[in-house]
């Protein structure tokens, strides 16, 4: 996964994922995954509270999941028939929360056995340019 640094004028960011070789079990109840969606949006800052869910199954496989609060969402979609995977949003509006973490406890919750996941940063453009290229450049790898 891509490294996570806090940049001052950043108001948090968007992390895309897709997980692969889930627990089939786990990733077609709908209960389930509505829990570890509802934890991962309190790791992400949400008060108590303040969320809300909703959980589509479609038949004979599959659903899609939203789980929303004031300063996180994720969502997911299913795909049991490919290989058992998934693709994750996750959406936050807080620079002091590890994305990065509820992102592996997701993966860990579902049983992937691979993942990949990218971030699109938010905020002023041009000092997060700024601040990536810098990190870029003092990068020994």
């Amino acid at each position: 996964m891509l490294g996570y640094f806090a940049v001052s004028t950043i108001s948090g960011g968007r992390w895309v994922a897709e997980i692969y070789g889930c627990n089939l079990e786990v990733l077609e109840n709908p209960k389930l995954v509505e829990l570890a969606l509802r934890d991962a949006v309190f790791k992400l800052g949400a008060p108590p509270g303040s969320v809300q869910a909703t959980v589509y199954k479609f038949y004979p496989q599959g659903l899609s999941a939203a789980v929303l609060s004031p300063v996180a969402a994720v969502m997911m979609h299913t795909w049991p028939e490919d290989k058992a995977s998934a693709a994750l949003d996750l959406y936050f509006y807080k620079h002091d929360v590890d994305p990065e973490s509820v992102l592996r406890g997701l993966a860990r919750a579902f049983g992937a056995q691979e993942e990949s996941a990218f971030r699109f940063w938010r905020g002023n453009e041009h000092e997060i340019k700024r601040r990536a290229q810098a990190a870029h450049a003092s990068d020994p790898s």
